[in-house]
């Protein structure tokens, strides 16, 4: 049975006559697509499934993709004027997945129809991944943890963060990558000290924390991972080693309690009791980690306020950090597949 298939009986149980995906991780998961794609998906309730694409998008697409018919938009034609075009007879009951308040009073008013936005049918599908899912993920996983480590063996003083940053994105395109999952993040000494730092010309030196946080997207599927080190000097001779540790056995504690049926919420619980016990609990600074799949933030997300229980199938990410205006920071990050068994990390890079 196709996603639209399954899409539809779902629709039949709720009472729903057309389903519209405006989001583009949610249209990738409905019609199934290795390649990006993104437009309007019409999903009725029964019958055949549209996807309105823009002259541009359509121009190297045929006339169906997986069995979804594939409609052009006119030159300077909108979604919603098509819409109105292509929508199915007899229709009481629609929803969306995202639709400004503005557009759902006017098409509630033109289609004369019961609207809602905010439909979760895609969303919860997406949230427990299948077989070809996981494959896509692992590989994903694998592009970016070969090249985190070729990366780490060859780091020379003098290199900056951009030049770093420029060097992954490149290797994983020829890795069989068709992009970073995000953009890439290089931080060297105090630069680590903010979460999402940019690459900069910063250049690296002998005793200098190296956070380096990538993901590659493998047919339209991510991977994510944060790896950090001391550059030329041991570890165990280093400032950062206490943090390193602590960040460390937070991840581990975390790891233990990410089973099927425990709530997200515990999860962070279980890492941020640590870093308390560390001292460094008011370092940490955002949640310990969030769903991975076409999107490279989707449920669940594993935060203090999040009662979502976890799955097996659910892929995530672990991502306790600490960071220290002015010092610097660490972040150890990576993605998980749950099982029935407990956590199967996907990302392995080794970073010494």
């Amino acid at each position: 049975m196709s996603r639209i298939e399954i899409i539809q009986n779902r629709l039949s149980r709720t009472g729903i006559d057309l389903l519209v995906l405006r989001d583009q991780g949610n249209i990738i998961y409905a019609v199934d697509s290795e390649r990006p794609v993104s437009g309007l998906l019409l999903i009725p309730r029964s019958g055949e499934a549209k996807l309105l694409v823009t002259p541009l998008e359509g121009v190297n697409m045929s006339y169906s993709l997986n069995g979804v018919r594939v409609v052009k938009l006119d030159r300077g034609e909108g979604y919603l004027q098509r819409l109105l075009r292509e929508k199915p007879a007899g229709l009481k009951y629609v929803e969306f997945d995202a639709l400004e308040m503005h557009e759902a009073l006017r098409l509630e008013k033109e289609l004369c129809v019961l609207l809602k936005t905010g439909s979760r049918i895609v969303r919860e599908m997406r949230l427990v991944k299948d077989s070809r899912e996981i494959d896509k993920v692992k590989r994903a996983a694998e592009i970016a943890s070969q090249t985190v480590s070729e990366i780490a063996s060859r780091l020379s003083e003098g290199t900056t963060e951009v030049e770093v940053a420029s060097e992954y994105d490149s290797l994983i395109v020829l890795k069989g990558a068709f992009k970073p999952a995000f953009e890439t993040i290089v931080a060297f000494g105090e630069n680590a000290s903010n979460p999402h730092a940019t690459p900069s010309a910063r250049r690296l030196k002998r005793g200098d924390i190296v956070l380096i946080d990538a993901g590659s997207d493998y047919l339209n599927y991510k991977s994510d991972l944060t790896r950090t080190m001391v550059f030329g000097e041991r570890l165990e001779e280093c400032e950062a080693a206490r943090i390193i540790e602590a960040v460390e056995e937070s991840k581990k504690a975390a790891e233990r309690k990410a089973f099927p049926g425990v709530k997200a919420c515990e999860i962070d619980k279980s890492a941020c009791e640590v870093l308390e016990e560390y001292g460094l609990g008011k370092y940490f600074a955002h949640g310990l980690g969030h769903g991975v799949g076409i999107d490279i933030h989707e449920p669940p997300s594993i935060s203090p306020s999040s009662n979502e229980e976890l799955k097996a199938g659910n892929i995530i990410t672990i991502e306790p950090g600490v960071y220290m205006p002015g010092v610097g920071g660490v972040r150890l990050e990576d993605t998980y597949l749950i099982t029935d068994s407990g956590p199967l990390k996907l990302t392995n890079a080794s970073f010494k």
